[in-house]
């Protein structure tokens, strides 16, 4: 009797401490990260902010930068806002992270996007990405004051197209008609991969896209660069003037980045910072994707990039109440 109690009490004992045991790994925080982690593009594939998404991940791929997957999901529509308010909502969840580009601040000053950057935390800011001003191959157009010259003769003739009413292009539009007294028409896209091919098609007259968004095009010799939105001509584009020098007063460029949701563990945020900046000292980078698409690297910590959320918006505040003027 006493050998039957004393086993029942030893497989009792085993019981318990198994359920302890069980219970402490069970409390014990996974290291981050242990899954994939979504990155959000709010645009359609083909654009800037796609070629730059895919080309991080694809240089954290090559280069084992992450023990976890990055996987690129396209969420368009709303001019950015759709993407973004999706993110947003995944408050204090770090396997999600989406791509900054102009509509992050336009669209909430516009009062077009439910969401600003204060409802995220900021990870990096990676580059500036100037416009440049295209047009068909064979377009009568041979120069941006050519256009200038037509639009005042043609009131509301001339089509622009571009990305999104919040997207730098659409700034530019707006911008260029005020400086120069003009009227044109603005046809938004989902993307700049289709907004070059309505240019080829010749369904606008001309288009704002980013360099690289117009790369493979112009190289092709199927589309013409006029002028670009830069301080200084692109050496990628060394014969291709700037607007300052075809006469009109504007400079502009979008500072691209890397956010998450708000209140994301810091461990994540330290991870995800310190992967970034591995690819953006990486030569692939430097490379592949800002020399390549003409793109100008500038690499800011959470920190920095946060304070560049502030200053970028205040930015455009100030651009955008001018061209309301």
């Amino acid at each position: 009797m006493k050998k039957v109690r004393l086993v029942a009490l030893l497989v009792i004992m085993t019981m318990v401490v198994t359920l302890f045991a069980g219970c402490g790994s069970g409390s014990k925080k996974a290291a981050y990260p242990s899954k994939s982690i979504e990155f959000v593009v709010p645009f359609s594939a083909g654009g800037g902010s796609d070629i730059m998404a895919r080309m991080l991940v694809k240089v954290i791929t090559d280069k084992k930068l992450s023990s976890q997957p990055f996987v690129v999901n396209n969420k368009p529509g709303g001019s950015g806002s759709i993407g973004y308010a999706y993110t947003a909502e995944k408050k204090g969840d770090p396997y999600f992270i989406a791509s900054v580009s102009s509509s992050f601040y336009t669209a909430p000053i516009l009062g077009q996007s439910p969401v600003t950057y204060k409802d995220f935390t900021p990870i990096c800011g990676l580059a500036m990405d100037t416009l440049v001003l295209v047009v068909k191959e064979d377009s009568k157009y041979k120069s941006v004051k050519e256009i200038i010259a037509d639009a005042k003769a043609n009131p509301k003739t001339l089509s622009v197209g571009g990305t999104s009413g919040t997207s730098d292009d659409a700034v530019m539009y707006h911008a260029m008609q005020a400086r120069t007294g003009t009227e044109m028409k603005y046809v938004p896209f989902n993307s700049g991969g289709e907004v070059m091919t309505a240019v080829l098609g010749g369904h606008v007259d001309m288009a704002w896209v980013n360099p690289g968004e117009a790369l493979s095009q112009l190289e092709a010799k199927k589309a013409r660069a006029l002028a670009v939105a830069s301080k200084d001509r692109l050496t990628g584009l060394p014969d291709v003037p700037t607007l300052k020098e075809e006469g009109i007063d504007l400079v502009l460029a979008q500072f691209r980045g890397v956010v998450a949701p708000k209140d994301i563990p810091e461990d994540a945020l330290k991870y995800l910072e310190d992967v970034f900046k591995k690819v953006a000292e990486s030569d692939e980078w430097k490379k592949d994707y800002l020399k390549k698409n003409m793109v100008e690297g500038r690499y800011l910590n959470s920190k920095e990039f946060g304070q560049a959320l502030v200053d970028t918006t205040k930015m455009y505040e100030e651009f955008l109440s001018k061209i309301k003027k």
